[in-house]
């Protein structure tokens, strides 16, 4: 995905709200260090956890054992939900919705396992961080890597006033 998304503002919107461009929102997201993926179980219930994610190659990215409940969610249907954003009535709020696909290519995961270390930094690089050797166990293949394509992100400005922009990739 090359191109930039295409751009509206939301019919939920403030009446003097403006588009926020995506590069504005490209960068939040990069920022962002804790998010919630949404995925559906077998009998149809919804599955929502806090996990790590970072955006790379266009599109979120994320890790799991084979065994996780988001897995096997994901090996049945592809299609998740990532949310991130604030507990406050201002601030802003993102939703990340697409198609979720197991990653093997070994250049893909390097590029990958590089962004969690420069987001996440010594949590894990070093031996006393809490996923020390995430990365790692990212190159070698010993879980599961996912790359999210995005078909619509919403971010949504809390406060005066309320926006909420959508961006639409083809």
């Amino acid at each position: 995905m090359t191109s930039l998304p295409r751009t509206d503002l939301g019919p939920f919107s403030g009446r003097e709200a403006d588009a926020r461009p995506w590069a504005h929102t490209v960068d939040a997201i990069r920022r962002l260090q804790k998010f919630t993926v949404c995925t559906v179980r077998a009998d149809g219930r919804p599955h929502a956890t806090p996990l790590l994610a970072v955006w790379a190659m266009n599109g979120m990215t994320f890790a799991t054992g084979e065994n996780e409940q988001k897995a096997k969610n994901l090996t049945r249907n592809p299609k998740c939900i990532l949310t991130a954003g604030t507990n406050t009535l201002t601030g802003d709020d993102y939703v990340i919705e697409g198609t979720a696909s197991l990653v093997s290519d070994p250049e893909r995961l390097e590029i990958i396992a590089t962004a969690f270390e420069q987001t996440y930094g010594w949590h894990l690089t070093r031996e006393d961080g809490t996923w020390y050797g995430l990365g790692n166990q990212m190159r070698s293949g010993g879980t599961n890597t996912y790359f999210v394509q995005p078909s619509i992100i919403f971010a949504f400005g809390n406060g005066e006033p309320f926006s909420e922009t959508r961006y639409h990739f083809d």
